[in-house]
């Protein structure tokens, strides 16, 4: 493929890092409605603790979990300001803006503390084999696990 025809994306991507190629190609993440967002205290609390963050994104991934069929599933990748990017399977709050990010990079387990100002949360629907389990997400939600 020629430079001209590559996406943005793709061209400011580092040469190590994966492209995304296994976005399910007929599926859509759901549109949820603003009461679904867990929004209620918007008004009074513009900076939110991490552990909002968490909770409301958990909300999120559950929801997306009862409206994708069969062979899709909701997915996470974390990407760091320097451009790494970790395929997400916990998150947990580790201060009051601290964040905890437990995933894979290259097929190799990690896990990053970082600012929640400092990573940005690719959430997509993903295509999965028929032969490959579904995925699940944990979040570490006010001291409890649970996986979606």
């Amino acid at each position: 493929m020629s430079d001209q025809y590559k996406t943005i994306i793709q061209q400011r991507q580092p040469q190590d890092v994966e492209v995304f190629q296994n976005i399910h190609p007929d599926v859509a993440p759901p549109r949820m409605e603003i009461d679904q967002l867990n929004m209620a205290n918007q008004a009074t609390n513009d900076y939110r603790s991490s552990g909002e963050l968490i909770r409301s994104l958990a909300n999120t991934i559950r929801h997306w979990r009862k409206t994708t069929p069969a062979d899709a599933q909701p997915a996470i990748t974390a990407i760091l300001s320097g451009g790494m990017q970790i395929s997400v399977t916990r998150l947990a709050q580790e201060s009051f803006h601290g964040i905890r990010i437990e995933g894979h990079v290259g097929g190799n387990p990690c896990m990053i503390l970082s600012h929640q100002s400092n990573v940005q949360l690719l959430c997509y629907i993903e295509k999965i084999a028929e032969e490959v389990p579904e995925k699940k997400i944990g979040f570490i939600i006010d001291g409890k696990e649970t996986e979606e």
